[in-house]
């Protein structure tokens, strides 16, 4: 080998070198100690919970807590976080909040005496002699008090609950609000998926047909088998079917806003005192015995609904604030408010319009017989059966054919409210909300397809018009690429979050003992901040969902519009800061420093850096003489 080529040699090896040393980065050595403590963290298994908690166990190493994963069936996962199973004996759990976001009042998931206290809160942890109770109970037992419902003082006051119980209590820690993705073919125009299937029926139409389509007035959809349109009987009621059939008496969009519907005003005469006006001209459709073919809407009907959810319903409970129902005239009814019975004076309930939204039921066809007392209505009648396997409302469809366990068929009824003339909806804003149906859509057929792959194969040879893909990202990114698909995207009623058990029996993380270092705020909620600020989420959002899924700090939906505080505290990934609280609950040895390098490390690159550059321009021009 001639001398120039082996200094050209040498030279590129010392520039190979010299990059690895200008590109060194701080590498991030995990800790060798023994961890401070191990906390138990469950979850069901599927999906992608027990990723998240994988991911969670990593993070939480580099502050030295041992999160231990253990995943089990739903059932037994659910027992569990409800305390019936093992008694709480678990520290972090990973779960989605799933629900209607129609008002901000989430004491049933954040207070004291919450159905969905999961992570039990309790008035202790906050107590207040001059509020006679915690502070996060006060802030929200207050705002189920405060009127009108829409107030800007409502408003404010949910603003500053938010603050505080995500700052002082720290019952979760936000992950994400997951987007809903809905696949349609490309030749369906006006589906608006944010607002849903009925509202966007009206303004819906084909242009021509797809693959495999046979008809251009009839959209078929992938859905549950039916069972009971029954809104009473909450489990076994199939809400998309009875949403379509019977109407709701007020109407909540996607933004929430609230619209008049079967009830054209809903008057608020003082703080316990709702006057509901109803909509005049609205005919019931025909029964299944084909008895009742000329009944319309009137008082009587809102009065048998209410009266039936707060007394007959498996959701009873729901509708205890409801002292009073009564009849002024055909069209009027009065409800009086009284949230707590068992004190003097009437209590206000701000939340009742959500309560209001409920299917209105006909009377005439389910109150045919009563018990004994001659005003409870008799569910054991013929008629009561007959609505759960045949049911019929007001609503823009009616059943058509249903074969068990195959699909369902519904069809629009050509002479109901929607559709009819003289009904007047102007203070609905109707044909901006609902279209003209002009578009030629007269049948919806529902299939039942309970597995995905079948779902997807139905869909991509044209036997359905519409799939969801919101967690099939790589089948998203391909009907993206293909015109004879269209993607929708809305926010989706689904907080994912980890919870923290803060009860008492908890060591660590339930502790009520003040920090050493700082006895204003208590260990188990400088390590329930801790792990807050220990959690990459958008790390966790880029592996898991290619960083789409939109990431929250709120302690609710996103879809809670004009309720959520826009300046809510933030637990940004911060390993100082996480690394601050556990110093201040006295975890201090082992703890690792941030991952940068010593002074005299930078100073060694540098200068060393500098000689081997020095060498190379040294070897060149020497080369270059000879």
């Amino acid at each position: 080998m001639s001398r120039k080529k082996e200094t050209i040699r040498v030279s590129l090896l010392l520039v190979i070198i010299l990059s690895g040393f200008v590109q060194i980065k701080p590498v991030k050595i995990e800790a060798t100690t023994e961890p401070f403590f191990i906390l138990k963290a469950i979850t069901n298994g599927g999906g992608t919970r027990p990723d998240l908690l994988f991911f969670l166990k990593q993070h939480c190493a580099r502050i030295g807590i041992d999160i231990q994963i253990y995943t089990f069936e739903w059932p037994t996962f659910l027992g569990m976080i409800r305390g019936d199973i093992d008694n709480y004996n678990f520290d972090i759990f990973c779960v989605n909040m799933v629900g209607f976001a129609g008002d901000p009042d989430w004491s049933k998931v954040y207070g004291e005496n919450g159905t969905l206290n999961l992570g039990g809160y309790d008035t202790s942890m906050d107590w207040e002699e001059e509020l006679g109770t915690g502070r996060n109970e006060w802030y929200l037992q207050t705002g189920i008090e405060l009127m009108p419902p829409e107030s800007e003082e409502r408003v404010q006051h949910y603003w500053a609950w938010q603050q505080y119980m995500m700052d002082k209590i720290l019952p979760i820690q936000t992950l994400f609000n997951p987007n809903s993705l809905m696949a349609t073919w490309s030749n369906l125009q006006g589906f608006d998926y944010a607002e849903g299937l009925l509202p966007s029926w009206g303004k819906m139409s084909f242009t021509g047909l797809h693959t495999g389509q046979h008809s251009q007035d009839e959209l078929i959809i992938n859905g549950k088998d039916y069972d009971s349109i029954n809104p009473l009987i909450s489990w076994k009621c199939n809400y998309d079917i009875s949403n379509l059939i019977l109407d709701r008496a007020i109407w909540y969009d996607s933004q929430l806003n609230v619209y008049p519907h079967l009830a054209t005003d809903v008057l608020l005469i003082n703080d316990t005192y709702i006057r509901i006006n109803i909509r005049e001209g609205v005919k019931w459709h025909s029964d299944p015995d084909g008895f009742f073919t000329n009944e319309y809407l009137d008082v009587d009907d809102f009065y048998f609904t209410y009266y039936a959810f707060k007394h007959l319903s498996d959701s009873s409970q729901l509708f205890k604030w409801i002292k009073d129902v009564v009849k002024v005239d055909q069209y009027t009814l009065d409800i009086f408010i009284d949230e707590d019975p068992d004190t003097i004076e009437n209590d206000n309930f701000a939340p009742f319009q959500k309560y209001l939204e409920v299917a209105i039921l006909p009377e005439h066809y389910l109150n045919q017989t009563q018990l004994p007392d001659g005003q409870t209505p008799d569910t054991a009648d013929a008629s009561w059966g007959k609505f759960d396997s045949d049911g019929f409302g007001t609503g823009l469809f009616e059943f058509d054919s249903h074969e068990e366990g195959v699909q369902t068929t519904l069809s629009v009824v050509s002479d109901c409210w929607y559709l009819d003339p003289l009904v007047d909806k102007s203070d609905m804003d109707f044909i901006n909300r609902f279209g003209d149906f002009t578009g030629g859509l007269n049948k919806l057929r529902i299939r039942n397809l309970p597995f995905r792959v079948a779902q997807l194969a139905e869909f991509e040879i044209g036997k359905i018009d519409m799939v969801p893909v919101s967690r099939l990202l790589d089948k998203r990114d391909e009907y993206l690429q293909d015109p004879n698909f269209e993607i929708h995207s809305r926010f989706s009623n689904i907080l994912e979050y980890f919870g923290y058990n803060m009860r008492e029996n908890r060591d660590h993380i339930g502790s009520r003992d003040p920090c050493p270092n700082d006895p204003t705020i208590t260990i188990g909620l400088a390590v329930r901040k801790a792990i807050s600020y220990a959690l990459d989420v958008d790390e966790i959002n880029e592996v898991l969902f290619r960083g789409e899924y939109l990431q929250t700090n709120l302690p609710f939906y996103e879809t809670l519009a004009k309720w959520k505080n826009p300046n809510i505290i933030r637990y940004d990934h911060d390993l100082d800061e996480a690394r601050r609280y556990m110093v201040l609950a006295n975890y201090t040895s082992g703890v690792q420093e941030p991952d940068t390098l010593e002074w005299w490390e930078i100073t060694g690159i540098v200068l060393t850096s500098v000689f081997i550059a020095g060498v190379i321009v040294f070897t060149f021009f020497k080369t270059k003489k000879k």
